[in-house]
């Protein structure tokens, strides 16, 4: 999915990778227990995902598999110790610059392994709507924060 943000990527890249402020804005994902400090490729940590009004995730355990702060992007993923088994995903978020100062978000995931089409087909649609709304939630704060 991709969102069009009133900010420059830096600003952007500060609001998702200020993971301490998430529950402040973030719909999506209410609760993460990374520690801004502990942001590096291999830190594990769980999450809340939030994929509709009713559908809650709870303790997804996830970690970080790259980050390239130069290019404002990084990908996290099922954590390879503590994650489902049958399944692997992979979820960049990426801040790419454009015109006017602006930003566009680009948040996508993947699924490998033998469990990957069954998620497809009970969460695609709705893993889709909510990171639509993740997009609108980040665009509100980056935007209000930028001004």
């Amino acid at each position: 999915m991709e969102t069009i943000i009133d900010a420059s990527p830096a600003r952007v890249w500060e609001c998702i990778t200020d993971f301490a402020s998430y529950p402040r804005w973030n719909r999506f994902t209410p609760r993460i227990t990374l520690a801004n400090d502990s942001f590096a490729v291999g830190a594990e940590f769980d999450l809340d995902c939030r994929m509709t009004k009713s559908l809650f995730l709870r303790n997804e355990h996830e970690v970080i598999l790259a980050v390239d702060k130069e290019r404002f992007r990084f990908c996290m993923g099922t954590s390879r110790t503590r994650g489902r088994p049958g399944i692997r995903s992979w979820r960049w978020q990426e801040c790419v610059p454009i015109d006017g100062g602006k930003t566009r978000f680009i948040n996508s995931e993947q699924f490998k392994g033998p469990l990957a089409p069954l998620v497809r087909l009970l969460f695609g649609t709705r893993l889709r709507r909510a990171f639509v709304a993740y997009g609108d939630d980040l665009k509100r704060y980056a935007e209000r924060a930028e001004a």
